[in-house]
């Protein structure tokens, strides 16, 4: 077998119309993983790997055994990874508490592992394999979401247990990683919504109504703002790069169709006064644990950054927490202290190396593209929530990384030039893709 072999070849990794019993095999799989992302909760003072990290270890090692190729353009986005990794490795010589450098190390090369998965999955099938992730994401975010709505209005005895401080976590230990999880999924179905042909696929406004309030009843502001900055960019790309004017007026009138659900939901939800008391508390700005002078985010944020430019090296991953007593609450001084100047500068070189690519590639009117912009919109919306939170650590997080890369990197490949996206001069043809399987004969 050469599974780890790079695909140097002008045409994608297995270039067929007919797909393999080990292709449906495979595809099976990584569905039946993505199904058990919903649940993550475990025991937050033991690092014990859920059932999807258990499952998508074995999956990541079996695919590629089996021959799945790494594909051409892979080379600077893992890279970039690489350095991160190194950084880490070279501010672990700093480390205070070096029992926690392994673990944290293992975790990040597993996470990344994923993405270059992931990049490699979808890149040989792309149109069809974005569609299987992102319907196997969604189902398991409609589950988790379910959990959550469930557990906040008590529906059944024990559903308590998907709550924390008055806040829906669903099947996920934090609100705040539980919010950001179901974002994307709503965008996807956003994007189906507004695609569909007839009458019955209005079904899918009844999860999309689901989604949105499980994101608002976490009462996590950084989902909130992730999901209006995200929503925002969905709406706009994808009337930029409709292709007539009959598609823009059904993307309008799909926009009006979604803020309409959106505003029943909320408004349905604020009617209870436990939810309209947390909500008012909630929608500031900023809270006393924000800007308290000793124990703020902001003050343990300055402190952070005054530990940077002490240890340009870094002081090594998972230390800081303990150090500080408290985390720096945002991935890019997350990674700087980490990692150092290295592993921080390499990171913002990944997403913003990301950013253009996939832009570039929006703009070439492919059939994934309604897809990219779901996904590229997610990505921009995590991002920016970065900036407030720490996302090193989150599984959906490279699952979204990896679906970008794969198809930006499958739309190169066609070499088909890209059109400017905010001001087109003129609509390329549509082009049919070629189906792949992926594996080597």
């Amino acid at each position: 077998m050469d599974g780890w072999q790079i695909d140097i070849g002008r045409r994608l990794p297995a270039e067929k119309t007919r797909r393999s019993a080990a292709t449906y095999l495979g595809e099976g799989l990584v569905i039946l993983v993505l199904l058990t992302s919903f649940y993550v909760k475990s025991d937050p003072t033991q690092d014990n790997p859920t059932p999807y990290d258990l499952l998508m270890a074995a999956t990541v090692a079996l695919m590629f055994l089996f021959g799945l190729r790494l594909p051409r353009g892979l080379g600077w986005p893992a890279a970039l990874w690489g350095l991160v990794v190194i950084g880490f490795v070279i501010g672990g010589f700093n480390a205070v508490y070096v029992d926690r450098v392994k673990p944290s190390l293992m975790t990040t090369v597993y996470l990344v592992g994923t993405f270059i998965f992931f990049v490699s999955w979808i890149y040989t099938d792309p149109l069809r394999r974005i569609n299987q992730v992102m319907w196997a994401y969604t189902a398991a975010a409609t589950l988790a979401a379910t959990a959550g709505v469930a557990g906040y209005f008590g529906l059944f005895p024990g559903s308590e247990m998907f709550t924390q401080y008055g806040r829906a976590t669903g099947t996920f230990n934090d609100p705040n990683v539980f919010g950001p999880f179901l974002v994307a999924p709503t965008l996807f179905l956003a994007m189906k919504l507004s695609q569909a042909g007839s009458l019955r696929s209005l079904w899918m406004a009844v999860p999309f109504g689901l989604l949105v309030l499980a994101i608002l009843l976490s009462f996590s502001r950084g989902a909130w703002g992730n999901l209006a900055l995200a929503g925002l960019l969905f709406f706009v790309l994808t009337l930029a790069t409709s292709q007539s004017a009959k598609q823009a007026m059904r993307l309008i009138g799909f926009g009006a169709l979604a803020s309409l659900i959106g505003l029943v939901v909320v408004m349905v939800a604020l009617a209870d006064p436990k939810v309209s008391a947390l909500f008012v508390e909630r929608a500031s700005l900023t809270q006393s644990y924000d800007t308290d002078p000793e124990l703020g985010r902001f003050e343990s944020q300055a402190r952070a950054l005054q530990m940077v430019l002490e240890k340009p090296l870094g002081i090594g991953p998972a230390q800081w927490a303990i150090i500080n007593g408290l985390d720096t609450h945002n991935v890019y001084l997350h990674i700087l202290v980490a990692g150092g100047f290295l592993s921080g500068f390499a990171f913002a070189g990944f997403l913003a190396l990301t950013f253009v690519r996939a832009w570039r590639a929006m703009g070439r009117q492919e059939p994934e593209t309604g897809a990219l912009i779901v996904v590229f919109a997610a990505v921009a919306g995590h991002a920016a929530e970065a900036f407030i939170i720490d996302i090193a650590t989150w599984r959906h997080f490279f699952l979204l990384l990896g679906v970008l890369w794969g198809a930006v990197l499958a739309i190169e490949f066609r070499g088909r030039a890209p059109q400017p996206i905010l001001f087109p001069r003129s609509r390329p043809a549509t082009f049919m893709p070629v189906r792949a399987d992926g594996f080597q004969v």
